[in-house]
């Protein structure tokens, strides 16, 4: 696909988030939403623009942290619809095709762009886009079509019946560059919302008797977000996804709808996970381990035979192969527990070495226990 570059819709206000921020910014099993998209236009070589407009500054920053590639940023500096942030990045096109698509789709794979780039080339089309049956009313717009004349409904828009378009518009769209620097200006206002809709380009196509071609795809890969409750759906789709991947390579989880793991967080085989784990961030756990139920492990290390007891928290620290971690012990800052070293039960490590040749390491037990069964810090 080398004749393809991408353009990624990020500047809306997500105003139905309700909370300030943009949507985009909100982490899916560890990873901020924008970097799902971002990252797969990444591993397939695909050029990619950004347009940004609400809390630019914050997306700008954690693209280019996070991304190998570096990515062209275009700002839509008025909220005028997804045709007018298309055509905010003309100036930018240098390929043959211009893929375009939202930024809130973290459970789209690769696959779905290849057979819509392949179905395109196949049936020699000027517009191709994703689409999925779905039958429930929901925010998106609904694909009309009357034998080989093809439109795009946006859902506040459309007043017929959903049983007779029961099939919805994903967001993600794939054109010849001729055609869109054609017919993006076409594009009016015409609507509820008195903005520039990039969806009425199937119907200036169809009216023009172009190709216009669709490719269907089940409905859970292009779920989109607008709300938390549509975030918790897509995050928990997410992490079955990661739970049945290390499931997979030998990984065994006692209540695996009670865990929480990210995206960056890596198990070796023949480790068993305890109901309602929370493991996050950079944790890297060993073979043949053993987290008792309800353990919280952020940003550490875990050798091989590792054992925590119930009720453990790990922050930042290593614990070397063998270790043995009592129940309701935190061990935080950069703390390490070295080889077949044992920590007692309620105890609080901080910036510590815990091992068998300093008695300056050793801990003192007696005032943590007291002070973590109190409730102190």
């Amino acid at each position: 696909m080398n004749n393809v570059q991408a353009i990624v819709l990020a500047a809306g206000k997500s105003t139905r988030f309700k909370t300030g921020t943009s949507k985009l910014l909100h982490k899916i099993c560890g990873q901020e939403m924008i970097l799902y998209g971002t990252r797969l236009l990444e591993a397939l070589n695909i050029p990619t623009t950004a347009v940004v407009g609400f809390q630019k500054d914050v997306l700008i920053h954690t693209l280019n942290n996070n991304l190998k590639i570096p990515i062209s940023i275009v700002e839509q500096t008025e909220q005028l619809g997804t045709g007018h942030a298309v055509a905010c990045t003309q100036r930018l096109w240098n390929k043959d095709l211009i893929l375009i698509m939202n930024g809130d789709m973290p459970l789209i794979t690769s696959d779905i762009i290849e057979t819509l780039y392949n179905k395109h080339i196949i049936n020699d089309a000027v517009m191709s886009f994703v689409t999925s049956h779905h039958t429930e009313p929901s925010g998106y717009g609904r694909v009309v079509q009357n034998n080989s004349h093809i439109s795009i409904v946006e859902a506040r828009d459309y007043t017929g019946s959903i049983n007779e378009a029961p099939y919805i518009n994903a967001g993600i769209y794939l054109f010849n560059r001729a055609f869109l620097e054609t017919y993006i200006q076409e594009i009016d206002q015409n609507n509820s919302k008195q903005e520039f809709y990039l969806t009425d380009l199937a119907k200036l196509a169809s009216d023009a008797g172009q190709n216009v071609t669709t490719t269907v795809v089940p409905y859970d890969f292009i779920r989109g977000i607008n709300t938390f409750k549509e975030l918790w759906e897509v995050e928990h789709i997410k992490r079955s996804e990661l739970i049945q991947h290390w499931m997979q390579n030998g990984v065994r989880f006692m209540m695996p709808l009670t865990t929480h793991i990210d995206l960056s967080v890596t198990i070796e085989p023949g480790t068993i996970i305890g109901a309602g784990a929370y493991i996050t961030g950079t944790t890297s756990i060993g073979a043949h381990c053993s987290l008792g139920a309800h353990a919280v492990i952020t940003n550490s290390i875990l050798g091989d035979y590792v054992t925590t007891e119930p009720h453990c928290i790990i922050d930042d620290s290593k614990i070397q192969s063998h270790g043995h971690i009592g129940s309701h012990t935190h061990i935080s800052k950069y703390s390490i527990v070295e080889e077949h070293m044992h920590v007692e039960s309620f105890q609080k490590v901080t910036q510590r070495i815990i091992s068998k040749n300093s008695s300056e390491e050793k801990i003192s037990s007696q005032k943590h226990r007291q002070s973590l069964t109190s409730g102190a810090s």
